[in-house]
């Protein structure tokens, strides 16, 4: 009896952190918009709530709302099947992070292996989609996404490789211990720090690394078939990569909760 309720209890705590860690990616969407108006001076999100700053309510319930429409000459059964893989590997990713000693969603012990095949599996996820919508710009573009992704995992490996020469361990916790003790990561590898933040905007998609997308032709790359709820679960996906990612690096270069 004391087992189930001990269960029933991780299982609502669990529930209770993805339904807030979804309001944190939502509210920074809306910091990154309000500081990109900022940067390139002109008039962001500012009209819904005060100064804009209920912006991402309207825009989700919008989402939400809109009528989902599944093109002609598709598999159904895939199409409606790769959103809602895509949001549990977003879950899967935030699973793999350690906030604190002995305080982790799931304890797994090979987290950087993990890690480094839920960032594989994401961007062949994203192949998949373009591949699905049998749209020629979708296409194009998740065909971009797959040859940097390849590109991108031969250094990604060989850093990992070197990661664990020097910790001796695949674990989040060994790494941040490893860290307290000696020093950070950061300061041994400072050489390679340039390529570490530009394999950080590679892997999470962001400018100038964005080649899912084509801004000059304003179409939304491997999503352009995808509207309404299905685009939601895409752009609530990449805020997830982007978020857990970042986590990722503090814990690998920054020392972890010691910072």
């Amino acid at each position: 009896m004391f087992a189930l309720i001990s269960y029933v209890q991780i299982l609502l705590t669990n529930i209770v952190i993805f339904l807030l860690l979804t309001l944190i990616i939502a509210t920074i969407t809306l910091m990154e918009r309000k500081i990109l108006s900022l940067v390139q001076r002109r008039v962001g999100p500012n009209y819904i709530g005060y100064r804009g700053r209920l912006q991402f309510i309207a825009d989700a319930l919008k989402l939400l709302v809109k009528h989902i429409v599944i093109i002609n000459k598709v598999n159904k059964f895939l199409f409606l099947l790769l959103p809602a893989t895509v949001l549990i590997m977003c879950y899967l990713f935030w699973l793999n992070l350690v906030w604190a000693p002995n305080l982790a969603v799931c304890e797994i012990e090979y987290n950087l292996l993990f890690a480094g095949m839920l960032s594989m599996f994401f961007s062949f996820l994203m192949f998949l989609v373009g591949w699905v919508s049998k749209n020629k710009y979708a296409v194009l573009s998740s065909t971009r996404v797959l040859i940097t992704t390849l590109n991108l995992e031969v250094f990604i490996n060989f850093f990992l490789i070197y990661l664990i020469t020097i910790f001796e361990s695949f674990s989040f916790f060994q790494i941040v211990s490893f860290q307290h003790t000696y020093t950070w990561t950061l300061f041994i590898l400072l050489p390679v720090l340039p390529y570490l933040l530009i394999i950080f905007f590679m892997e999470t998609g962001r400018i100038p690394f964005d080649l899912g997308e084509a801004e000059s032709e304003l179409v939304a790359g491997h999503t352009t078939e995808m509207g309404g709820f299905f685009f939601a679960l895409f752009y609530l996906g990449e805020y997830f990569h982007l978020f857990c990612f970042s986590l990722t690096y503090i814990l690998l270069l920054f020392g972890g909760w010691h910072i």
